[in-house]
């Protein structure tokens, strides 16, 4: 393996290993509280989104809209989550936290927060370059995807 090989497996074997350490890190809290770890990335986009569209939820939540649907479909069945058809466009749906889902969020939330409190220990100034390199990252990888 090449100088450039090696270093593309250190960046990928990196991510691979901080990904795991937050799904294993927050998979309990929301595991704790009776949901998903997608399903709480679902119910945080509609607190955040409220009355969007199924499209645009898979967009906020990088998932495809199947997967979305079937997130959408066992929150609603739960009471979590509720279906608005829009005065505009009655064929349209627009999806929106229930106060159930509402109270559900705040409290997984709260067990995150604290969970991952450790995480203030870097400073603003590391932040600040994490966040600079993985957007950089981030760009790279979408001209990459974006490529014939």
């Amino acid at each position: 393996m090449d100088d450039r090989q090696q270093r593309i497996m250190q960046i990928t074997r990196s991510m691979r290993e901080l990904n795991q350490s937050f799904y294993h890190a927050t998979r309990k809290d929301a595991e704790a509280c009776g949901i998903t770890q997608i399903q709480y990335l679902v119910l945080r986009a509609l607190k955040q989104h409220p009355m969007i569209g199924l499209g645009e939820l898979s967009d906020l939540i990088y998932t495809g809209a199947s997967t979305a649907s079937g997130v959408i479909d066992r929150l609603v069945q739960a009471g979590l989550v509720v279906r608005d058809r829009l005065e505009e466009d009655r064929r349209a749906v627009a999806l929106k936290l229930s106060p159930e889902g509402e109270e559900l969020l705040n409290r997984v939330g709260e067990r995150m927060m604290k969970r991952l409190s450790p995480l203030l220990q870097l400073s603003e100034e590391d932040v600040g370059q994490l966040l600079r390199i993985q957007g950089q990252m981030v760009n790279l990888l979408q001209q990459a995807r974006e490529e014939p």
